[in-house]
């Protein structure tokens, strides 16, 4: 988990460019994993699940290097399950 000093914001409240920061960074992540790119549809659960689980708040990505670290970990084990193949 990613700690910082400012509050969580829920994933359903995120603004429409930190969401879309959010899917660029996780393809870029998952590219590790999939064959072929995820569809928004499949990605865009798994990100509410993720940053929801996480408590992650905006400042978070302000930090790439990090997020696509923690977006790494977290969809390794998606996709391992089969859960977004």
């Amino acid at each position: 988990m990613i700690t910082s000093r400012t509050s969580h914001v829920p994933f359903a409240e995120l603004p429409s460019e930190a969401r879309a920061l959010l899917s660029i960074l996780a393809q870029a992540a998952a590219a590790r994993y999939v064959a072929q790119p995820l569809k928004q549809s499949q990605l865009t659960p798994l990100l509410e699940t993720i940053w929801n689980r996480n408590r992650l708040c905006l400042s978070n990505l302000a930090d790439p290097f990090r997020m696509t670290a923690l977006l790494e970990t977290e969809l390794s084990s998606f996709c391992f399950a089969g859960v977004a193949q």
